[in-house]
């Protein structure tokens, strides 16, 4: 039985009264980078310390887009000298540096085509009119609609669509159907400097040690790896394990831990295998709760409940609960004699919010209502 033991204390509360619908979260030793769901496509970013607003960064560019169309989902992650943002609407990806400024924007998608976009969406109406006209000609009035709605909702063909990103250190990963790429700072400019096309969709991509697990679903459903070399710039292996189709993972390698599952497979607790020798190491909180968010520093694990929906107007008690990596890797440890720390948060203080908790080598940073955080201190007893 292990015998190390932690307790979490709370040092600060943090209020911002505009903060609303956060959906993901990053931090480390200096900032907390919030990504919200709803209709300003905005990120908010905050000195860890003080819990002072030091930004906001706008992560998409929808404001001419009719409503309700222009509704975003901002993901975020943090690198060591930049903050990384998806909008998850239209696939914008911005690279900004760590006081905010914008360094580049969508180098996976198609310039060209932008900015015939932005030319034809300038034409006086009578030109547009005679544009489209032309381009329409003989097709059906379903297509001739279709048509003209892109230019009405701006939409670009963007082969390059973001399905799954994960950044390490300061080199961006992005899956998409047919390969990824990894966008980087070469000479002081920021450009995509590599492809790889591979013949499926890339569904999943996480920091494994010295690699990089490439993920896709196979032909019975199954998400299963490979491993990408970033020196040697070539897959090396495929792991032994064919996982359900979870929800999200992380990646401690060679152990991943996943939430959530569709179709018939059990949704509840977290699974953790490990990918060399294709085994279930445990499933923790199985039959329990279905979690919907984790987040790991590499020492300890923090899940957050999942909720669908918040129109009951009852009162539920959503859970957050942090657990020790290597206890939880070690069999020889029942689950009944882990080291844990859960909290309870009461839908009816939340506002609409998720339960959102993420980690540095010293804290834990929840997000637990629709104006606060709370930081709490990792001491070992």
């Amino acid at each position: 039985m292990g015998s190390n033991s932690w307790i979490l204390q709370n040092v600060a509360e943090f209020v911002d009264e505009e903060k609303r619908r956060v959906i993901d979260m990053a931090c480390d030793e200096e900032l907390i980078v919030v990504g919200a769901s709803g209709w300003n496509g905005e990120a908010r970013v905050y000195d860890i310390k003080t819990g002072e607003l030091r930004f906001k960064l706008q992560c998409n560019n929808l404001e001419d887009t009719p409503e309700p169309f222009y509704h975003d989902s901002i993901l975020v992650w943090l690198g060591k000298n930049i903050i990384v943002t998806v909008g998850t609407n239209d696939s914008t990806l911005s690279v900004w540096d760590r006081n905010g400024t914008l360094l580049a924007q969508d180098l996976h998608k198609d310039k060209e085509k932008i900015a015939e976009m932005n030319r034809i969406k300038a034409m006086e109406d009578d030109d547009l009119k005679a544009y489209v006209d032309e381009k329409t000609a003989g097709m059906s009035d379903e297509e001739k609609y279709s048509f003209s709605m892109t230019f009405a909702f701006g939409i670009v063909e963007n082969k390059k669509k973001l399905i799954s990103m994960t950044v390490q250190d300061d080199l961006i990963y992005g899956g998409f159907d047919g390969g990824f790429f990894m966008i980087g700072n070469t000479d002081g400019e920021w450009k995509i400097i590599k492809e790889v096309k591979l013949d499926y969709e890339v569904v999943e991509i996480e920091v494994a040690g010295n690699w990089i697990a490439i993920g896709k679903v196979n032909e019975e459903g199954k998400k299963i790896f490979s491993l990408w070399n970033p020196e040697k710039e070539e897959m090396v292996e495929d792991l032994k394990v064919d996982l359900k189709r979870f929800r999200s993972c992380k990646l401690i390698y060679p152990y991943i831990f996943i939430i959530g599952g569709r179709r018939d497979a059990d949704n509840t607790g977290v699974e953790i295998w490990n990918v060399e020798k294709g085994e279930m190491v445990r499933h923790l909180l199985k039959e329990e709760k279905e979690y919907e968010f984790i987040s790991t520093n590499g020492k300890f694990l923090a899940v957050c409940e999942h909720i669908s929906s918040w129109t009951s107007g009852e009162e539920h008690m959503l859970k957050l609960a942090m657990y020790n990596v290597d206890q939880l890797i070690d069999q020889n440890i029942p689950e009944e004699s882990l080291w844990s720390q859960s909290y309870e948060y009461s839908t009816l203080n939340l506002g609409g919010e998720h339960i959102r908790a993420v980690l540095n080598d010293k804290y834990l940073i929840v997000n637990h209502g629709r104006s606060k955080f709370s930081i709490k201190e990792i001491t070992q007893e």
